[in-house]
């Protein structure tokens, strides 16, 4: 019985195998296809299945826990053949439909399409042809990618790892950028581009980079130092290089390699070349910073974190645990004599800078470890967050580390973020620099009526009740802007002068000239001309860079408001005398029959700005239509810088009173600007966003709305 029993389940066993295998014969089945580049690291292909019937993508989607993620129900597979493949189906997941990722952060479901020709060996999945829809080009049916084309050039190149980095120093040049993207195709709709941060205004800049057909590329960086700059691919793969005013150096960016080395399914499968091959200026240094695996500088990286770590330190805990996380690092790359002295001065440079400004931002690294750790939802948990007690010595860690003043933090690509935000620091003022009430209140220019407000509002606050004056503080905050200008400066001072000055035995230096020249900088870059004084101060300056780049940039400003003048598409209007609850109709009724983004903004408003540039071609996609673009700024924006900027900005503007914003912002619950409203034709309001949504958003609502 036994023995039948046991011939009988084998002959089961056989039978499946051949089952099995005929289906495998059948189906062409490819795990973890191999691929040349993607626009977003948040799905991948985990098998690709092709039956006598359909083929289907099995997708792992990796992403924030409860944040949602999306497939168009317009997404299809592009052939070798040049055939597009529409999508059938979703299985676990629902075209066109918001899916809520899990706690894990990570799902699996999968996407049908019709059957491949069995010719077919190259597919890219594309999802929609919108700029922010998920894309993977070149997935390779037989599991193979071709050789790595690299010209004899590269192969044969011999690197000089001895050449020791270039001094550091101010010195205005462009460095010249050439390359290639290997294995590009001239379909693929891969974005690439550099980010820079800008020595004066501390704001990192973008410069895309054109790709012709054939994945040639050339670009010129205006640097005003060696530096270390970042290079994307796509939405998600970042590499450092350094580049040096002057010099010219080529890459060969190898695809293949940057996809899967990010890739969290093919990460552990064999290498497919280098990231990028470079020849000429620092070629060799930026050879190693691309090969190195070991990654010492992620230490410092949030997404590194374990929060549980820092949840409930007190700022000494804090400090010293980031003060030994420094010193083993420096022990780290000193050690390691595998690397250049190029390289590790580098590495050590770019050290100095991070633990300075994770110590820095103490208060708000620990507020978000408490969010993350407390189990509290994130309003009430930053509500709840005590901020951390300072010691009295707590910023002694300037002088120990010594780095503020030193050019070797020209190589970084964050110090002028540092020397910024360090004018910012939470420290224990003075008395009389403690209390912004009390400065406020000690001005003459401050009415008795007004006075009497800001105290009431001062007494509930400290007893943590929210004030009945809420609303009108708003105002006075707007009334009284140049006091509270006044005091800020005057806490940057004491900052600068008593702290870190306090700390470095001094007030002269790199960091300090740069704190004095940001101020001219940001002047500027809010639309406002340097006046002869200032040009006075700037001659003061020992580095004749800083009146070089100053005049420039004042220079270019007086230009771009003079053509503006002569600019046409841009309506000035007057809200006019209305009722506040008639204010917000009294602005749209006259566009009735149109659709209407509303713009909440303000001139010093940095993602305002940036989201109106990235909306510019979107306007003119849609020039013709029954679309109207109201922009809504309050006295918060100076009128002068108002005036010049809004000729550039095509549309029709308002700038409203105080009470008339306050207003506008209690009936619309804005938290912040940018705000955004969409007004269908009939004159109700069909979406607000909260902050940029992102143009493909923004778009297709607006082109929704038309076809009501």
């Amino acid at each position: 019985m036994l023995k039948k029993n046991t011939m009988k389940n084998f002959g089961i066993l056989l039978l499946a195998m051949v089952s099995c295998c005929l289906l495998q014969a059948k189906n062409r089945v490819v795990k973890q296809p191999p691929f040349i580049a993607r626009s977003s690291s948040t799905i991948e292909i985990d098998r690709v299945v092709v039956s006598d019937t359909a083929t289907v993508l099995d997708i792992k989607a990796f992403f924030r826990p409860h944040n949602w993620i999306q497939i168009s129900n317009e997404s299809y597979l592009l052939a070798d053949n040049g055939e597009k493949y529409p999508i059938r189906s979703g299985n676990g997941i629902t075209l066109g439909e918001k899916f809520w990722m899990p706690d894990s952060g990570e799902a699996s479901f999968s996407l049908i399409f019709p059957l491949l020709p069995p010719t077919v060996k190259v597919i890219d999945f594309i999802e929609s042809d919108c700029e922010d829809c998920f894309k993977v080009w070149g997935i390779h049916l037989d599991g193979k990618l071709p050789e790595l084309d690299l010209s004899d050039d590269v192969k044969k190149q011999k690197l000089n790892y001895d050449e020791p980095l270039p001094k550091a120093e101010l010195k205005d040049g462009k460095s010249v950028i050439t390359g290639r993207l290997l294995g590009y195709e001239k379909h693929y709709a891969l974005p690439f581009s550099c980010r820079t941060c800008d020595l004066l205004t501390a704001k990192f800049e973008d410069t895309e980079i054109k790709v012709n057909e054939d994945g040639t590329f050339r670009t010129e960086i205006e640097l005003c130092t060696p530096t270390t700059v970042s290079f994307s691919v796509g939405r998600d793969i970042y590499f450092d290089v350094f580049l040096v005013p002057g010099g010219e150096l080529d890459m060969a960016v190898n695809l293949r390699e940057l996809s899967r080395s990010e890739s969290k399914l093919l990460k552990g499968k064999r290498a497919g070349g280098k990231k990028v091959y470079f020849s000429g200026t620092m070629a060799a240094l930026n050879d190693e910073m691309i090969t190195d695996d070991e990654h010492l500088m992620d230490v410092w990286g949030m997404v590194h974190w374990n929060m549980n770590d820092l949840y409930n330190m007190t700022a000494g805990q804090y400090k010293a645990y980031w003060l030994k996380k420094y010193e083993e690092t420096k022990s780290a790359i000193c050690s390691d004599k595998k690397r250049s002295q190029a390289y590790r001065n580098l590495l050590l440079a770019q050290n100095d800078l991070l633990c300075t400004l994770t110590l820095t931002r103490v208060s708000s690294n620990l507020a978000y470890a408490y969010v993350q750790c407390s189990g509290l939802p994130a309003r009430e948990a930053y509500q709840k967050f005590k901020q951390p007690e300072l010691s009295d010595d707590f910023y002694d860690y300037i002088r120990q580390l010594n780095i503020l003043n030193s050019p070797v933090m020209l190589y970084t690509n964050g110090y002028a973020d540092l020397v910024r935000g360090m004018g910012y620091m939470r420290v224990k003022m003075d008395d009389k620099l403690s209390d912004i009430f009390a400065f406020i209140l000690s001005s003459d220019k401050v009415s008795v009526e007004d006075a009497e407000i800001i105290r009431e509002f001062k007494a509930n606050t400290d007893a943590g009740k929210i004030s009945v004056y809420r609303e009108k503080m708003g105002e006075l905050r707007i009334k009284y802007d140049d006091l509270f200008k006044e005091f800020s400066s005057m806490q940057q001072d004491y900052i600068l002068k008593k702290i870190i000055a306090g700390y470095l035995g001094t007030e002269q230096g790199l960091f300090f000239d740069l704190q004095k020249m940001m101020k001219y900088a940001q002047k500027i870059s809010d639309f406002t001309p340097l006046t002869i004084h200032d040009f006075e101060e700037i001659r003061k300056m020992s580095d004749p860079y800083y009146l070089s780049r100053l005049t420039r940039m004042n220079n270019r400003l007086l230009e771009t408001i003079e053509a503006n003048k002569k600019k046409k598409g841009y309506t000035v209007n007057e809200s006019g005398e209305v009722k506040d609850e008639d204010l917000f109709y009294s602005i749209t009724s006259k566009f009735k029959g149109k659709v209407i983004l509303v713009d909440f903004w303000a001139t010093w408003c940095g993602p305002c700005k940036m989201a109106m540039k990235q909306m510019k071609p979107m306007k003119k996609d849609l020039e013709g239509k029954d679309i109207v673009y109201v922009f809504i700024a309050g006295e918060n924006s100076p009128k002068e810088t108002w005036d010049n900027m809004i000729p550039d900005i095509h549309g029709e503007h308002y700038r409203v009173t105080a009470a008339q914003w306050n207003y506008l912002s209690k009936q619309f619950s804005i938290q912040g600007v940018p705000t955004y409203i969409i007004v269908d034709k009939e004159g109700g309001i069909i979406q607000k966003y909260t902050g940029f949504p992102g143009v493909d958003t923004v778009k297709k609502e607006l082109i929704k709305a038309l076809e009501k």
